[in-house]
């Protein structure tokens, strides 16, 4: 070993544009590396190496409170929900039969405190690769989201079963979504009405109102109620009381409006 060493000096002394090649690959490493760093500080995904046993080998970013080499051998299925474990044991299964290079499923993952997340992951295979050598999870913190599309597909169950009439239309009057309620009092089922223009509902002498109405709640995004009347499908005339509301996006943006009516006795 110190001959080796000797050499080396030997060689750096005799060549002082070597010591200047191997200061900047240094410079440039250790740039990329910082860059690398705080691309993944400001990334929401965490990555994973694992085994094609599914073993971690290094946790190279981590959205669940685990460090670099914490849980080093430990399978990826046993840091899953029970439920998820057999979905991840087939993904490793595919990618080993090379069925799939890279398959993309969502699980639930342990967290270092106890708890579970949702996590939307993909993983690939990358062991033929010689830099990497390990199967690649990046998966990203869906827990969120999850909870947001639970909430609307209860939201959407009430509305759907709602005796009262609910129905969306966008800034041109373009009728967007009806529910059974919309159906029983319109006489309209979804799929003849959906993309029909509002004025189908409208007596000719109120649709100046309807546009001045729309108009309003566009730029105002503020809720409007009145008492007005609409057309069944057969033509009669139908009084009803009607809330326009303003329908916004995560922006605060009006996207659209919803209407919700209840008929009134005649």
């Amino acid at each position: 070993m110190p001959d080796t060493i000797a050499m080396d000096a030997d060689i750096s002394l005799g060549c002082p544009d070597c010591e200047v090649v191997i200061r900047r690959l240094q410079e440039a490493l250790d740039r990329n590396t910082r860059l690398f760093d705080a691309m993944l500080s400001h990334s929401r995904d965490a990555i994973v190496l694992t085994g094609p046993d599914g073993g971690i080998v290094r946790i190279v970013r981590s959205v669940a409170g685990y460090g670099p080499v914490e849980m080093a051998g430990v399978t990826v299925d046993t840091l899953v929900h029970p439920e998820d474990r057999d979905t991840v044991r087939d993904c490793y299964r595919r990618l080993l039969t090379r069925e799939s290079a890279s398959i993309q499923l969502e699980v639930r993952i342990l967290r270092s405190n106890g708890s579970f997340f949702w996590a939307e992951a993909v993983v690939t295979d990358m062991l033929d690769v010689p830099d990497v050598q390990a199967i690649v999870c990046n998966y990203t913190d869906i827990t969120r989201w999850k909870a947001h599309e639970l909430a609307m597909a209860e939201f959407s169950a009430i509305v759907q079963n709602w005796e009262y009439a609910i129905f969306s239309k966008d800034a041109t009057g373009q009728i967007l979504t009806w529910n059974s309620g919309a159906e029983k009092m319109f006489g309209y089922a979804a799929g003849e009405i959906i993309g029909k223009h509002i004025h189908v509902l409208i007596p000719e002498e109120l649709r100046d109102k309807e546009l001045a109405l729309r108009t309003q709640a566009f730029e105002s995004g503020k809720a409007i109620e009145l008492q007005t009347e609409r057309l069944h499908k057969d033509g009669a005339r139908i009084p009803i009381a009607l809330q326009l509301a303003p329908v916004l996006d995560h922006s605060g943006r009006v996207r659209g409006l919803s209407h919700l009516s209840r008929r009134l006795p005649c």
